[in-house]
């Protein structure tokens, strides 16, 4: 029997730390320099890794940043589950939801700032936005959604989940930039900072709450 011919396959134990280490290094990269300011050269010299090695993991950036959003929204999945896991009655599952959000991000800055702080350009034909097909996207929103929808229907709500959840978001990214964006205040844990605003959201969002036009 002949031998086989050709380069010998990688271990999968290194490839994974390679593509953990240029996934480290670029999202590193984005928080400082911007979408812009990060060349995928860069991105290999600062992980370690040679251009090849790079190429073959990620075509080209934007797969990169693609990555990063994906990696970290499968995280935030973990986070939100266990979070809201104990809590049957919808409005305390939504405030709990809400609260972990805020505390994840703030833990781990870099993941914010690679995924709402980098505008997403489409290029090329057929190309389309990450927030229109990314399926970690449709795993949170989807969360959100189902204790709105609960909560609704269990006779809680007055808001239709659409808007409950987009209001609940625009409310969350605004406390969650607020303590990343200015490290100097003393915010206190961001996890209690965002559960006081989700108790004051939803009392406006509540039947029997103070009146509220959407």
């Amino acid at each position: 029997m002949n031998a086989r011919k050709g380069r010998p396959p990688r271990d999968a134990a290194i490839v994974e730390r390679q593509r953990a280490a240029i996934l480290t290094a670029a999202e590193r990269l984005f928080a400082q320099r911007g979408y812009e300011g990060v060349s995928m050269r860069n991105v290999a010299l600062e992980a370690g890794s040679s251009a090849a090695a790079l190429y073959r993991l990620f075509p080209h950036k934007r797969a990169l940043l693609r990555t990063i959003w994906e990696d970290a929204l499968a995280s935030l999945d973990v986070s939100l589950e266990q979070a809201a896991s104990g809590e049957a009655d919808p409005v305390r599952r939504l405030r709990a939801l809400g609260a972990a959000y805020a505390a994840f991000w703030v833990a781990n800055p870099d993941h914010f700032r690679a995924m709402f702080l980098i505008e997403d350009r489409v290029a090329d034909p057929g190309e389309r936005y990450f927030a229109h097909t990314s399926p970690g996207l449709a795993r949170l929103v989807g969360l959100f959604l189902g204790a709105a929808q609960a909560a609704v229907e269990a006779g809680a709500m007055t808001a239709t989940p659409d808007q409950a959840v987009e209001l609940i978001f625009c409310a969350l990214h605004g406390v969650t930039a607020g303590v990343i964006g200015m490290p100097e205040h003393d915010w206190g844990p961001a996890e209690a900072l965002a559960g006081r605003m989700m108790d004051t959201l939803l009392s406006g969002l509540l039947h029997g709450g103070p009146a509220m036009r959407i």
